[in-house]
């Protein structure tokens, strides 16, 4: 373990490497991007060439970067340039910024909020039609929910947008009359209508990497579209691409992507084709999730599904069939169900031992359903900050579900008893890994409870397994990416030690691009 050709060590550390040895180590090399040594200090630093930069970590622990399998990341930095719902603790006070930045809009502008959360307000209702035509009376306006599977817009917007009671996804009242809200395939009606330029595109995205380095998420998986393929692709171009980033390309793209010969993988160390994004339900928040018993809160309303039983098999088999990794969205009992004979089908028909197929969120599945992907080897890749958003007898989870089902959700501890591979993401609901951790280890019911070794793993090491890119990152090893984040305690201590945990400096391809504070001491040029 030496580092004579190193430019860079980090010494005087905990590092907590992941890796299958799971050595102690103090010091980390890096040379030209890359780990080249892991150990002591006096095997590192003391090896390394006299001209190289040493910081002194002052006894901090580090971890491999943080790798969040599940983003809307684009969306998210360009979200941050409209109306922030997201903390309003009551209906009221939502309406009140959005009437705020109407006064600021030129008349005939759309107004934009996004992520507001009902399930924090007391009344507890969506945002209707008569609330932004109230407090957006000469704009048209919509608001997201934090799900992104559903929006209420004003009547100005339902003119502009061309909405009536026979459009997919539109709401209408008893009398027949539109309510605002829009659900699944309505939302990206809205969403074209208010679709950013490029330039706004871009610089969400620069917001979104800023952000990602100070939660210290060095690599992200993108639930993209062909606009945000174009934006990344420009800020790798330019230099400026300072996440990792594989983007789950949308299923009606499947054509053009066999088309071109493209495959799961494909691109470079920044940018990689992931896999195939594909929607079976709705959403749990929506009340679109699909279930085999009504919501609690909606009796008659069992759900929906995107896609037709034909389809589904369809999408999946062609995609399996040509190399193409599967990440499909499936929320409840039904979809779940739904989801797992579609995989058995394909995998039945084009044998793949290595598909690292995927289902995303996954918050309703039964035992049977955890032993068939046990058996398919079906990789659960899943939001633990859900639980801490909408978990417990009083959640949102609760409310849909009634408290018998709402026990039974993302049941994180049984997924991983039963060997599926287990990663996590943010789904930006909020975008924070530590915040995720926390919220799988206080967890409120036993099914779901995990150790902390077991949640940091499934946003390092195993979710780096879920991209196919064991090889290159997830862990600290000679060899691979230097990607790692310096933390203000133990990920390992106890939960109240855990809620205070902060990202003290984040390192990535050996490049200090994030620092909190003076956490560690810099010498240049100097052994010592």
């Amino acid at each position: 373990m030496v580092a004579r050709c190193a430019d860079s060590v980090f010494y005087n550390g905990n590092i907590i490497t992941f890796s299958s040895a799971k050595e102690s180590a103090h010091a980390i090399a890096v040379e030209a991007g890359k780990v080249v040594a892991v150990g002591s200090d006096s095997e590192v630093r003391n090896s390394a060439p006299r001209g190289c930069v040493k910081y002194d970590l002052g006894g901090r622990h580090v971890l491999p970067g943080f790798i969040d399998c599940h983003t809307h990341f684009i969306q998210m930095g360009v979200d941050s340039l409209s109306v922030d719902l997201f903390n309003s603790p009551t209906l009221e006070e939502a309406l009140s910024l959005m009437r705020v930045a109407a006064e600021k809009t030129p008349d005939g502008d759309w107004v934009v909020g996004t992520s507001w959360r009902e399930s924090k307000w007391a009344n507890g209702r969506f945002i209707s039609r008569s609330d932004l035509d109230k407090c957006c009376p000469n704009h048209p306006a919509v608001a997201h929910r934090i799900c992104g599977h559903l929006s209420s817009v004003n009547s100005l917007a339902i003119k502009s947008l061309g909405l009536d009671s026979k459009t997919p996804g539109v709401e209408s009242d008893a009398s027949g009359h539109l309510t605002g809200v829009l659900k699944e395939s309505a939302v990206s009606l809205a969403r074209s209508a208010t679709a950013p330029t490029p330039q706004r595109q871009t610089k969400g995205l620069m917001n979104a990497i800023k952000k990602a380095h100070s939660l210290g998420v060095t690599s992200i998986h993108d639930n993209a579209d062909s606009m945000d393929l174009e934006t990344y692709l420009r800020a790798e171009q330019a230099g400026s691409l300072k996440v990792r980033v594989r983007v789950n390309i949308p299923s009606q793209n499947l054509d053009s992507l066999l088309r071109l010969g493209l495959s799961s993988g494909l691109g470079s160390d920044w940018l990689r084709i992931g896999g195939l994004k594909i929607f079976c339900d709705g959403a749990l928040g929506a009340r679109t999730a699909a279930l085999s018993e009504p919501f609690a809160d909606d009796p008659g309303n069992k759900g929906i599904f995107v896609h037709e039983r034909k389809s589904l098999d369809e999408i999946i088999s062609r995609a399996n069939e040509h190399d193409v990794q599967v990440v499909i969205h499936a929320v409840g009992d039904m979809g779940i169900d739904t989801t797992i004979s579609a995989l058995e089908s394909a995998l039945a028909s084009f044998p793949r031992r290595d598909h690292r197929h995927r289902i995303e969120h996954l918050e309703l599945p039964t035992r049977q359903h955890i032993k068939r992907m046990s058996k398919l080897r079906i990789i659960a890749s899943m939001q633990p900050n859900f639980v801490g958003e909408w978990g417990g007898i009083n959640g949102m989870y609760a409310g849909r579900l009634g408290d018998e089902r709402a026990r039974t959700n993302n049941p994180f501890n049984e997924i991983l008893k039963a060997g599926v591979r287990l990663v996590f993401g943010s789904d930006c609901m909020p975008f924070s890994p530590v915040y995720g951790i926390y919220s799988a280890i206080t967890a409120p019911f036993e099914t779901q409870r995990i150790s902390a070794e077991q949640a940091v793993a499934a946003y390092t090491r195993d979710a780096a397994f879920a991209g196919f890119d064991e090889r290159i990152k997830g862990t600290l090893e000679e060899g691979k990416l230097a990607d790692f984040i310096v933390v203000s305690c133990s990920p390992f201590g106890s939960p109240a030690e855990l809620s205070s945990l902060r990202v003290l400096r984040t390192v990535v391809g050996g490049e200090v691009v994030h620092e909190r504070a003076r956490s560690s001491r810099t010498v240049k040029g100097q052994s010592h």
